[in-house]
């Protein structure tokens, strides 16, 4: 189903994801509103969903087992921002390095955005208490996981999203995700470092941080 695109790229996020602290000074926030135009302009959401029972699909790793304790059913979801995006990003590397960055963590953000209010219809849909987002590649949940998801939700047929053999999504500005379903209220389960499969190369471990922000 078309989603609707949010009227801006959230700023502060926006600004996270390029390392960029506080406000952004006038050359980057000028730099930015024209990505976001850019961004907002060729960005074709499209999002699906599947309630299924716990037994319907096979899920590795021990994170995401206790993510789904106490749970009923999962809901599997795919979002997609569309192949335009891509495209533009692709095309800015060729002639403006900066930009392309601009435009690549901004799409990341728009993504998210689109994610966050797509669960909620999900959410307002769903009989029962539903966890978090929880994805392939977080925590010990296998990247491979992506092409279980995708062909559960027919994708390609249903959204145009596709896995290719590396498992990563096409269009690249794409999230599947699963949602616990309860008959009372479940808050998931966050990863530890220790379980997460990108803990030798994660950014955030190297800072001293992690994925809860602490």
């Amino acid at each position: 189903m078309k989603l609707a695109t949010p009227e801006r790229v959230d700023r502060r996020q926006w600004l996270i994801r390029l390392g960029v602290f506080g406000q952004a000074d006038e050359m980057l926030e000028q730099s930015l509103k024209r990505a976001e135009e850019r961004l907002l302009g060729c960005a074709a959401p499209q999002g699906i969903y599947r309630v299924l029972e716990l037994g319907d699909i096979k899920l590795s790793g021990s994170a995401i087992k206790k993510h789904l304790a106490g749970c009923r059913e999962l809901a599997v979801m795919g979002v997609t921002i569309g192949a335009a995006v891509d495209h533009l990003i692709r095309q800015s590397q060729i002639r403006d390095m900066a930009e392309a960055v601009l435009l690549d963590c901004g799409a990341s953000v728009l993504v998210e955005q689109i994610c966050d209010a797509f669960e909620a219809q999900i959410r307002e849909e769903t009989e029962g208490y539903l966890t978090g987002r929880y994805s392939p590649g977080y925590g010990d949940l296998p990247i491979e996981t992506q092409d279980a998801l995708v062909r559960i939700l027919d994708g390609p047929r249903k959204i145009g999203l596709t896995v290719n053999q590396s498992h990563i999504m096409i269009p690249r500005k794409s999230v599947t995700a699963i949602l616990g379903i309860a008959d009372h209220p479940v808050s998931g389960y966050l990863a530890t470092c220790e379980e997460c499969k990108l803990r030798d190369t994660c950014e955030l471990r190297k800072e001293g941080k992690n994925c809860a922000g602490l």
